[in-house]
């Protein structure tokens, strides 16, 4: 897949991972739900999704990388190739990373 410009994206998708070394969890009774969306931007209207809205649309927590992918790709866009994904920072306990969804 050739790269894609960046500020170009429908969707900016803000997630936090656990790191498999900490013994956070998100939910005390789902200890396998390991990602999470921190915010989502929809860069055709210029706004954040209240946090309804995320969870409206199923995309608060995911299992895995490949879980947040195919989810992502099912609840706002439905075409794998137009999404790309990119861990942004690290902490001691948890990682950010930004999917984007293309039109």
């Amino acid at each position: 897949m050739r790269k894609k410009m960046l500020y170009k994206a429908k969707f900016i998708v803000r997630v936090e991972s656990i790191k498999p070394s900490s013994g956070k969890t998100w939910i005390s009774d789902s200890p396998f739900l390991k990602i999470r969306t921190i915010s989502v931007f929809d860069n055709r209207t210029g706004a954040l999704w209240a946090k309804n809205q995320i969870k409206e649309r199923g995309i608060k927590f995911f299992l895995n990388t490949s879980d947040l992918k195919e989810t992502l790709n099912w609840n706002l866009n439905g075409d794998s190739n137009k999404y790309q994904f990119k861990w942004l920072q690290s902490g001691k306990e948890t990682t950010e990373g930004a999917a984007y969804i293309f039109d």
